[in-house]
């Protein structure tokens, strides 16, 4: 079955050098298999690539990134059937998590793995979340 890496062109997915973070670090933000998009890990920086000071900016941010992810794919939130988040200090923060995690998925729900790390490509990082839609080409 052909693969379709999609990499959206978005300034909030360049390096500090102006390059693509996808080039940067060798990897597809989305991958289409069929009817399913499987979208990488999506951390919650701000869009200038700066780190949010507090969890609930880090998840909101990480969700938008997500959306954009599955936008460029020809997707939605709306066709997500698995989402995995992973959380350094989930006890400070799966409830900041749940609460905006309503604000970008709806009924019916996907399957949802939550997952505590001892952590992220950065130090101050808090959240990542990944997931695969399922989009009918």
């Amino acid at each position: 079955m052909p693969k379709k890496t999609t990499n959206p062109d978005d300034p909030r997915f360049k390096a500090a050098d102006g390059s693509s973070i996808f080039d940067k670090f060798q990897y597809s933000a989305a991958v289409r298999a069929g009817d399913f998009i499987y979208a990488a890990g999506q951390i919650g920086l701000n869009p200038d690539g700066t780190i949010p000071d507090t969890d609930p900016e880090q998840i909101r941010n990480a969700f938008e990134r997500l959306q954009i992810v599955l936008e460029a794919a020809g997707s939605s939130l709306d066709d997500v059937v698995e989402l995995i988040t992973y959380h350094v200090g989930i006890k400070n923060n799966l409830a900041d998590c749940v609460a905006i995690k309503s604000d970008f998925i709806n009924a019916p729900y996907p399957a949802w793995t939550i997952l505590e790390v001892a952590g992220l490509a950065r130090p101050e990082l808090k959240i990542e979340i990944k997931a695969v839609a399922y989009s009918p080409q």
